[in-house]
């Protein structure tokens, strides 16, 4: 029964992204791609939450931990990606944007963990 919660929610992830980065993309038009950013902080802000509710607060079942975590946010999030949107932008010779990139998917997510998981220890 994991396999097919983390199937379900990876589907769903990846389908959640495709239609988000698009929309962003859109909104956005540049050589970085600031859809992609999106949703990796988005995903890590949600990952942060959800974390802390799973560790302190939530006795939920195995599979629905799964489909959220491994499954939905594994496949929101697109860190294989944002590896080849920042090797192509290192190839066309985009080093500024490829740096800018970066630093704003790492430190970006890094911050959204950090602030989703210390948010759920306010609210909740």
């Amino acid at each position: 029964m994991l396999f097919i919660s983390i199937f379900l929610g990876g589907g769903s992830g990846a389908l959640a992204r495709f239609i988000l980065v698009n929309q962003i993309n859109k909104l956005v038009p540049s050589q970085i791609a600031y859809g992609t950013i999106s949703v990796n902080i988005i995903g890590a802000l949600l990952i942060g939450m959800i974390y802390y509710l799973i560790l302190s607060k939530l006795n939920i079942n195995e599979n629905i931990k799964v489909f959220i975590t491994v499954g939905f946010l594994g496949g929101f999030t697109t860190f294989s990606s944002f590896n080849l949107e920042f090797f192509k932008l290192l190839e066309s010779g985009n080093f500024i944007n490829a740096l800018i990139y970066a630093v704003l998917t790492f430190a970006g997510t890094i911050l959204s963990f950090y602030f989703g998981f210390n948010l759920m220890k306010v609210i909740t």
